[in-house]
């Protein structure tokens, strides 16, 4: 699963309350996790990546917020 994204969305994104939030979830716990999806994505090993934050993204707050992003 490959995404792209220009350093305008990313910005729109990540300066929203939602996608703070959303980075406070996925870095919580020391952010350990954040960390290792980071390294295993720019491995080119994104089910690696998936599998490490599957935990967060499923959550109900992570998906209400995501669906607050995707408008």
């Amino acid at each position: 699963m490959e995404h792209s994204f220009s350093p305008e969305q990313l910005r729109r994104v990540l300066g929203s309350a939602e996608g703070r939030q959303l980075l406070a979830l996925l870095a919580s716990g020391g952010g350990e996790r954040l960390r290792q999806a980071a390294d295993a994505a720019k491995q080119g090993d994104h089910a690696r990546a998936m599998e490490l934050l599957r935990p967060v993204l499923n959550t109900e707050q992570t998906q209400a917020l995501l669906r607050k992003l995707n408008g």
